[in-house]
């Protein structure tokens, strides 16, 4: 099977990227597939990759031109969608469909492409088929009146096959460690999560608390992320002994795996997910999780998390604060129900749908049966 993949960009550390690179993979791994992608950028050298300039790049090159499959990625605006329609009547047109970020969750400056991007969805209705990466994008495609063929595929959560730790390292330290992952933009809070910290140890002077921050700083807006540096320099002047919030940025992936084991707790106060990964990962990493209660985020934590309303810092505070009481219960260090050794046995059961092993069966199972 000759098989096409078109996006903008294929890059580390981004979650759509992440996914193309899984599909690619897969089907590469498959008997007599010939699978390429076009795109403008591919930061992984595994990937069959032609570099396009424009949509004429891609329509002229021979491999697509004689596809079987042809598959799209959508998130946000791009030229090369816009070939969805033009593809080949012979070839199968596959869209994955990760959502679309509202502009009231944007800065100012990006509410055109978001405006862009919601009027490129209708391009949908073109598809042969559709996958959802959860209920909640195919609500918004069925809210939007595109009522193309669709089936629900989660991502595939890497990381989640690590063996759960048997305990953490606050156990024998007495230190609770927090993980936020996620971008510096506003829509995902990290400011909120600094000044609900701020007030937390305020409150109560035997805390102490090791917060680190991970997040694409390509991604991100530069003035949001000066500003959290600020706040997190002016928290750890004000309790001295107390804090370490370490802005961790582009950590690697073993990095981002090796601090989630140790944590806690992770937050996350964020506006707006299409499926949201870094939960996922923090489960299976035997974290606490903590979210703004919107989008997919109570389907994506299957009844595990702490979810208060989007935007309250004083119910993402009390969340914090009941969950650091929580984790440092002697019971909390048994082994009996409510314990930390119950919660992950629970938790680890509840994330293996999303192990990549079985996620790529269910695709490419998927696959040729379209």
């Amino acid at each position: 099977m000759i098989i096409s993949y078109v996006n903008g960009i294929c890059v580390k550390n981004d979650a759509i990227s992440n996914s193309i690179r899984d599909e690619v993979s897969w089907l590469m791994s498959q008997p007599n597939n010939e699978v390429r992608l076009y795109a403008y950028k591919c930061e992984h050298e595994e990937l069959p990759f032609t570099k396009v300039n424009n949509v004429m790049d891609i329509i002229t090159d021979p491999h697509f031109k004689s596809s079987d499959l042809v598959v799209f990625h959508f998130g946000v605006y791009s030229e090369l969608f816009n070939l969805l329609l033009v593809v080949q009547k012979s070839a199968k047109r596959l869209v994955v469909f990760h959502n679309i970020t509202p502009k009231e969750y944007v800065a100012i400056e990006s509410h055109s492409l978001i405006e862009k991007s919601f009027q490129q969805m209708s391009n949908i209705i073109f598809a042969d088929q559709v996958i959802c990466v959860s209920e909640t994008n195919l609500e918004v495609l069925q809210s939007a009146g595109i009522n193309v063929p669709t089936k629900v595929l989660p991502l595939a959560v890497h990381g989640t096959t690590f063996q759960m730790p048997n305990t953490k390292l606050s156990f024998i330290d007495g230190l609770i460690r927090i993980v936020f992952v996620g971008r510096f933009v506003s829509s995902k809070g990290p400011g909120e999560l600094i000044e609900s910290l701020h007030k937390i140890l305020t409150q109560n002077p035997f805390v102490h608390v090791e917060l680190d921050m991970i997040g694409n700083l390509s991604f991100s807006d530069v003035a949001l992320l000066e500003k959290v540096r600020m706040m997190a320099q002016e928290t750890q002047l004000s309790f001295q002994g107390r804090v370490k919030i370490t802005i961790q940025g582009n950590a690697t992936e073993e990095m981002k795996q090796k601090l989630l084991r140790d944590a806690d707790i992770f937050v996350l106060p964020t506006y707006h997910e299409g499926f949201c990964v870094p939960i996922i990962e923090a489960l299976g990493s035997g974290c606490k999780v903590i979210a703004y209660k919107n989008s997919n985020t109570p389907a994506i934590s299957g009844g595990f998390a702490k979810l208060t309303p989007t935007g309250d810092v004083e119910a993402l505070t009390t969340a914090i604060k009941d969950t650091i009481f929580e984790v440092t219960t002697q019971l909390w260090k048994t082994q009996e129900v409510g314990s930390y050794l119950d919660y992950s046995q629970k938790v680890g059961e509840y994330v293996k749908q999303y192990y990549p092993e079985q996620v790529k069966r269910q695709f490419l199972t998927f696959i040729y049966a379209l």
